[in-house]
């Protein structure tokens, strides 16, 4: 009976040891493999951040390449939008000009420019001999004369602007107390325009508009040409002489108007 109690308790002692080499070399093992387990977790970790960060990163890029191309695209609709309406808008005044009479007057667009300062002071616009217009015709725009068609083809013609000083035109000033400031105009520039032969001595008030007179036939009365600025003595004659400012903007024309013959 003694002999089984010590058995029983010999072998209660080597389970317990056992057990206790067991744990102790799983929580030794254990310990072993943490510092790598730590390592690379931390490794996965900064690796997997790494990886969450460049496809995160990605996405914001292609979002934002997105975002660019949406909001150049309605910039460039915008664009789009402004300069149609400024189209439509110079169509409707070329429109409402020749609405008011359709017969007498020819719409064309410029086609080139020789420039104000050159030795020909020209315009080539899109409307011919096959659309009626003659050689001496009179053009203007809304704001005032242009010139006269020098030359035509079949379907465009030259035209030869009043800056020019081959080109004269009657003009007229209306005084404060009646009558009229009579002079020729004879050249000048995109910005200043020369009335000569004035023979009359009267005062002109400040920027005094300035007409066709009509005189000679050529040009139609009552065509605007501009702003009278000064009055001067003609250093080349006794007669004295203005300067005046152009109504029309001839750097800037795109449509003139031909005035058909009848």
């Amino acid at each position: 009976m003694k002999a089984r109690t010590t058995g029983a308790y010999v072998l209660i002692a080597l389970g317990a040891v056992a057990t206790a080499v067991v744990v102790f070399s799983r929580g030794t093992a254990l310990e072993a493999v943490f510092p790598v387990e730590r390592a690379c977790r931390a490794f996965s970790g900064k690796v997997w951040s790494r990886v969450k960060g460049a496809c995160r990163g990605a996405a914001a890029s292609a979002e934002n390449e997105a975002l660019r191309r949406e909001v150049a695209a309605l910039a460039l609709a915008r664009d789009e939008a402004a300069r149609l309406e400024a189209e439509n808008a110079r169509l409707r005044h070329v429109l409402g000009y020749t609405e008011r009479n359709p017969e007498a007057w020819l719409a064309a667009e410029v086609l080139a420019s020789s420039g104000s300062y050159g030795p020909r002071r020209t315009l080539r616009v899109d409307k011919g001999s096959l659309s009626g217009v003659c050689e001496g015709a009179v053009v203007v725009v809304p704001e005032g004369l242009v010139g006269r068609v020098e030359s035509v083809t079949p379907h465009t013609s030259e035209i030869r602007l009043v800056t020019d000083p081959s080109v004269g035109v009657g003009c007229e000033v209306s005084l404060p107390g009646g009558g009229a400031l009579r002079g020729t105009l004879a050249g000048g520039t995109e910005e200043r325009l020369v009335l000569k032969h004035i023979l009359s001595a009267a005062e002109v008030p400040p920027r005094s508009p300035v007409y066709t007179s009509g005189l000679g036939g050529v040009y139609p009365k009552g065509i605007a040409v501009g702003t009278l600025l000064e009055v001067r003595n003609d250093s080349d004659s006794p007669r004295r002489e203005g300067e005046v400012l152009p109504a029309v903007d001839f750097a800037t024309l795109r449509d003139v108007f031909i005035r058909r013959e009848r």
